[in-house]
């Protein structure tokens, strides 16, 4: 995993290697613009033959015209072009950078009204990198910014932003009236929270992270996973493990009519590794999964005190795919969720419910639980509204774990895992593919099966890992995956991933 930085983070780490290390700001940018140049260098070598270079007065500016500096050293052309909408001139080190620039004799430009004739160059651009606005921008983009920024979208070559997309906001992936839509973002010393959430994954294209030569003051608050993790959080089986080692996973979901999602937690469990895996259903909706059932077992339950009794010696409960909404429902829900000794992971069904009961209940719970909500449920458990949920992903996370002292999984582009005391992780991976009925079900199966109460944050954030990269694996094309065969994907993703003894 890698760090992920807020924009405060991103600013104490800047001013802890100025103030506390005596580091010299010119010689990080330096860092930067020649790391983002190598980059574009080896990664874009069929569109140098004009490199266009946008940039504001501020320090991202002065991040592209170092470069500029470096592209025009190694031979390339180059155009740098200054947006100032009052003519303002750039200060500090980006004026140093921009002097030294001219100094060199390459082609500045300045661009001050909209309209003006000097945006023409980039008509002959082929490929741009985009300095204009970093983590600092606050306020929504206008007038000549946002022209800049539409002409940019316009253009048919590589788009290269630097450490942004310009218009996207550094915490939250909110885009702030207009962003730039990059080919490729180029982000200085650690990722930020907002390339891998909304508008902000949409628009950064591919992401790489330069190392500026700072060290954080302290550790992150946030990180984004990567597939070797897997095997950092999960640890291999020993030789003499058995079924009943391998932990019993409990499905309390399907009703008459919603029986699949029942089958499809069930198959995430067994496929995440679970060694036993008992489907606990009402007697209507048992007689139609016992047609269908071939490795699982399956029980019968009328009251919340059978399903206390089949709970027992079992290591996790998946409560709610397909269960229904139904008074009887919310009270077995809520007797569930605080009355299970063992860790209970809400879904679905099961989340609305929760929404309805508070999730303030989920503070007498007496043993661990896991929710993994989509925005809107996780809109239904925090009283607001699905848009308010993806305005600020990681907030909406951290306040669901902290009100209900559980581990939530957010889903969706960029899926947040969060606790209540210590970092969110970000998982990155997955396809459009995987936006299909049953992937969550099949989502809450997996992390029963690998579910560990001393462990809790890491071993989710693994099972949440190992769902995307299963659905990456199973997928054919952007569509037409089914949820069953993510799950059959990931003892593939096991086998690749966990390390052997």
């Amino acid at each position: 995993m890698k760090p992920l930085l807020s924009a405060a983070e991103a600013r104490a780490m800047d001013a802890h290697a100025e103030l506390r290390l005596a580091m010299n700001t010119l010689v990080l940018m330096e860092n930067a613009g020649r790391g983002a140049a190598d980059r574009i260098l080896s990664e874009h070598t069929d569109s140098l033959g004009h490199v266009v270079l946008v940039g504001g007065i501020g320090q991202n500016g002065g991040d592209a015209w170092v470069v500029a500096r470096h592209l025009a050293i190694s031979g390339v052309k180059t155009t740098s072009l200054l947006v100032s909408a009052d003519g303002r001139a750039p200060s500090g080190d980006a004026a140093a950078n921009l002097t030294t620039l001219r100094a060199l004799g390459a082609t500045v430009e300045t661009y001050v009204r909209q309209g003006d004739p000097t945006l023409a160059v980039l008509e002959s651009a082929t490929l741009v990198v985009d300095g204009l606005f970093g983590t600092g921008l606050a306020r929504p983009l206008e007038g000549l910014a946002a022209s800049v920024v539409d002409a940019l979208n316009a253009l048919d070559v590589p788009v290269v932003s630097l450490d942004l997309p310009s218009g996207i906001d550094a915490d939250t992936g909110t885009m702030l009236g207009a962003a730039v839509r990059a080919t490729r973002t180029i982000t200085f010393g650690h990722a930020k929270r907002g390339l891998y959430q909304g508008e902000g994954a949409m628009h950064a294209g591919l992401v790489d992270v330069v190392t500026i030569g700072a060290p954080l003051p302290s550790p992150p608050n946030a990180f984004v996973l990567e597939p070797d993790d897997v095997s950092e959080f999960l640890l291999p089986r020993r030789a003499d493990a058995h079924k009943g080692t391998a932990g019993h996973v409990l499905v309390v979901a399907g009703s008459e009519g919603t029986s699949g999602a029942a089958l499809l937690s069930a198959r995430g469990a067994a496929r995440g590794g679970a060694g036993l895996v008992t489907l606990a259903a009402r007697p209507s909706a048992r007689v139609a999964l016992e047609a269908r059932v071939l490795e699982w077992m399956t029980a019968g339950f009328e009251t919340v005190e059978d399903l206390l009794v089949i709970a027992r010696g079992k290591r996790a409960i998946v409560l709610g795919p397909g269960l229904g909404r139904d008074d009887e429902t919310l009270e077995l829900v809520w007797r569930i969720a605080i009355e299970a000794p063992i860790p209970v992971v809400l879904d679905a069904d099961a989340l609305t419910l929760l929404g309805a009961a508070g999730l303030d209940v989920l503070a007498e719970a007496v043993g661990p639980r896991v929710l993994t909500p989509h925005p809107g449920e996780a809109a239904t458990l925090l009283g607001t509204t699905t848009e308010a949920v993806q305005r600020d992903r990681h907030a909406a996370a951290r306040d669901i774990a902290r009100r209900g002292r559980c581990t939530v999984v957010l889903k969706g582009m960029g899926s947040i895992i969060a606790m209540r005391d210590g970092p969110d992780f970000v998982c990155p991976r997955g396809t459009p593919a995987m936006g299909t009925g049953g992937s969550g079900d099949v989502l809450a199966g997996i992390v029963a099966a690998v579910v560990r109460p001393e462990s809790m944050h890491r071993v989710v954030a693994a099972a949440v890992l190992l769902h995307a990269l299963a659905g990456e694996r199973a997928a054919q094309a952007d569509r037409g995956l089914l949820a069953s065969e993510i799950a059959d994907a990931v003892p593939e993703v096991l086998r690749h991933s966990v390390r052997p003894r």
